[in-house]
């Protein structure tokens, strides 16, 4: 059974990759653990105002006291809420484990790298809903369907179980998952992180991943 621990492990590890991706396109970049720190926690502040206040309570001066920095801090590296909760999102993304990240706490786990991989996209923000949905629309606004696209190409096509299939199956599968995920958390459904809603999504990319090697075979034959 998944378990709390169990996600905030999987968590963990994603966390520990976190290094200059954010950073990057945030207005000043931090070199100094110290001012890392203030950028992680301002981050942390941003979805926890979210999650209790909505967005009339989403404010720099908020987050600010949330955070415990003064409201310079806060515009010293983003210039808006909009950058906020994309730095947010970007944060969260790069907590996803890589191929042979998936590989190495699979064979630790004893649990397959694909259920693995889908857990750490199911289990972003998990404790802010709220957040999360805040700052999927926000980039995807601000990254335009060109943008959500590539991303989600690039992303897909580095994990070998996605390598082999041709492009319109890649792209049919990427965004079922994608879709579904998202739907999930834009209506805020109860079951999200639970272990029946994970394996019905498992169950989706075996399924399509068998019937597209089944033709394949039958293909070759």
């Amino acid at each position: 059974m998944m378990t709390v621990e169990t996600r905030e492990e999987t968590r963990i590890l994603g966390l520990q990759k976190w290094v200059g991706k954010v950073m990057e396109k945030q207005r000043r970049n931090p070199e100094q653990s110290r001012a890392k720190v203030t950028c992680d926690a301002i981050l942390t502040a941003a979805a926890q105002v979210l999650e209790r206040g909505g967005d009339a309570a989403f404010t720099t001066n908020r987050i600010a006291e949330r955070a415990g920095v003064s409201i310079g801090s806060v515009y010293q590296y983003f210039a808006n809420k909009d950058d906020i909760l994309v730095a947010l999102a970007e944060r969260e993304e790069a907590t996803l484990l890589t191929d042979n990240g998936l590989r190495d706490l699979s064979s630790a786990r004893r649990e397959s790298a694909l259920r693995l991989g889908l857990r750490s996209y199911i289990n972003l923000l998990p404790n802010c809903p709220t957040a999360r949905v805040k700052a999927l629309e926000t980039v995807l606004e601000r990254r335009g369907p060109e943008g959500v696209a590539a991303e989600t190409d690039r992303r897909f096509s580095e994990f070998d179980a996605f390598r082999s299939l041709s492009s319109s199956d890649r792209f049919v599968l990427s965004r079922a998952i994608t879709g579904v995920v998202q739907s999930a958390v834009r209506e805020q459904r109860a079951d999200l992180h639970s272990r029946a809603f994970e394996d019905s999504l498992v169950s989706l990319v075996r399924g399509f991943l068998k019937m597209q090697a089944g033709t394949a075979s039958a293909e070759r034959g």
